[in-house]
């Protein structure tokens, strides 16, 4: 990604994306492991590479981009039970932490942190699964605040409708009616909420130029236990720095990810490979091997 691109050109993208993230049709798939490189390489030769292009992006070459998320759930695992009883209707909590491993790097590092790039903030979601379709409520904050904002001591809460996230710094993606929404959700819950489980994974995206369509693969689809200093760390949540997985995915994750139908070349060529859609939650299958 060149720096010369204007602003207005990153804006817009940004703003595609956004749209994309908060209302889209979603079929997985679980692509065994040899056939992850074919189905890649003819995806990229229709779609172009996605990346992150806000406040913070990577613009280093030839990033490895991971993903840690943090789901959140009662002491009674009240939301995972709900997602057991009904796939097509139900909702996820979670925190999500984005970083770029640099390889090129690597030969100048004299630490391992050194080739890690991230930001110190995570992007707080609220995804509702409603007949196929996955709505999502998301704005970003501070990982040290997220304690505080599940204690209802954070600033969101002591206003009914709170400040554009970018003014009060609490957050800059979405606007002041996603996070009241998040609040009011929050507020509705019988039972406060707490880490229950952790999912780490590699991601490679494809996106086409409208932002309708993008394809996301995710590789290493590993569960753990959420350890105890997840909002104290002064490092990334790196994959490594969590203890032992409780259960890792031998498959490749992937996701087709729509504004609108997907193209007949993407379920002939997921065909011709011999997968078909499957039903998979990770925060289910994270909930299962953690918690038993």
């Amino acid at each position: 990604m060149s720096d010369a691109r204007s602003a207005s050109e990153v804006q817009t993208e940004a703003h595609a994306d956004a749209a994309l993230t908060a209302d889209r049709a979603e079929t997985k798939y679980l692509l065994p492991r040899s056939g992850v490189r074919a189905f890649v390489q003819l995806a990229a030769s229709k779609l172009a590479v996605h990346r992150f292009v806000g406040e913070g992006a990577n613009l280093l070459p030839d990033p490895q981009h991971f993903v840690t998320s943090i789901y959140f759930d009662s002491v009674d695992h009240e939301h995972f039970r709900a997602a057991v009883a009904d796939e097509e209707h139900n909702v996820k909590i979670r925190a999500r932490e984005y970083y770029d491993l640099m390889p090129s790097l690597a030969e100048l590092a004299t630490d391992s942190s050194q080739i890690v790039r991230y930001q110190p903030w995570v992007w707080f979601e609220v995804k509702q699964r409603v007949q196929g379709r996955s709505r999502k409520l998301r704005f970003r904050l501070d990982k040290r605040d997220v304690p505080a904002f599940f204690r209802g001591e954070h600033a969101a809460f002591s206003r009914s409708r709170p400040e554009p996230p970018g003014a009060a710094r609490e957050g800059d993606a979405g606007d002041a009616s996603e996070l009241a929404d998040i609040v009011r959700y929050l507020r509705s819950l019988s039972e406060p909420l707490q880490p229950s489980c952790l999912v780490n994974y590699r991601r490679l995206a494809l996106q086409d130029a409208s932002a309708s369509l993008r394809v996301t693969v995710d590789l290493e689809v590993s569960y753990y236990a959420a350890p105890g200093d997840l909002w104290t760390r002064s490092h990334a949540l790196v994959r490594g720095t969590f203890g032992a997985p409780a259960f890792t995915e031998s498959s490749a994750l992937v996701e087709v990810k729509s504004t609108g139908a997907a193209p007949p070349w993407l379920g002939r060529e997921l065909a011709r490979l011999g997968v078909s859609p499957v039903s998979y939650s990770k925060f289910v299958h994270a909930a299962r091997a953690v918690h038993g």
